[in-house]
């Protein structure tokens, strides 16, 4: 064999550092892929769903008081409490993200893995354009909602961070495919031997 066939080709740095990603926090004998895409989709997940539920999203006007004593108490809301529908997308495209990942990290190297970057891209676009709809353009309840608070905005950047995500899945997807391209052809190609 000569140094200039492939399966003595030395390894570039940036497969090096791929190839040891792939491997980070495998239990032995089992092969998991959890890539960074699918760890930034998961992690923006969890935070819209702490953000859903903890923080307020918008200021709603109270009742005034009938006395001149006392003016009109004014509230905030979380999202499940504002977004009537939109509470929905959002509770979806949290279930479905963090459900890739569990599916993904579970799934031994029995030869295919199951897609679902693009599911988890669109239903991220689908609820950063609802919560942009929602929190920039066109307050939930315009009699009652008076602004927005600091919640609105993270989960905006949260459902943002999804689609981002799943974008960077999508790419990762590709760059896999090309290689394993590459490398099938290059064990197909016919050796020439060494004169």
């Amino acid at each position: 064999m000569s140094a200039t066939e492939p399966s003595e080709r030395a390894i570039q740095p940036s497969e090096r550092g791929e190839q040891q990603a792939e491997r980070v926090s495998q239990p032995t004998g089992s092969v998991t892929r959890v890539r960074r895409g699918e760890l930034l989709s998961a992690t923006m997940a969890l935070l819209l769903a702490i953000d859903m539920f903890a923080l307020k999203w918008f200021g709603v006007a109270g009742v005034p008081d009938p006395s001149a004593a006392r003016p009109a108490v004014s509230t905030a809301e979380n999202a499940w409490n504002g977004l009537t529908i939109t509470r929905w997308v959002m509770l979806a495209t949290i279930l479905v993200t963090l459900g890739s990942v569990v599916l993904h990290a579970n799934q031994r190297s029995h030869g295919t893995k199951t897609d679902t970057s693009v599911t988890v891209t669109v239903l991220g676009v689908l609820t950063g354009a609802l919560l942009t709809y929602r929190v920039l353009i066109s307050l939930p309840a315009p009699d009652e909602v008076i602004d927005q608070k600091l919640g609105a905005a993270l989960g905006l950047a949260c459902a943002l961070g999804i689609a981002l995500g799943g974008l960077e899945s999508i790419r990762e997807q590709r760059a896999r495919q090309t290689r394993a391209v590459q490398r099938s052809k290059r064990r197909l190609a016919p050796h020439r031997p060494a004169r």
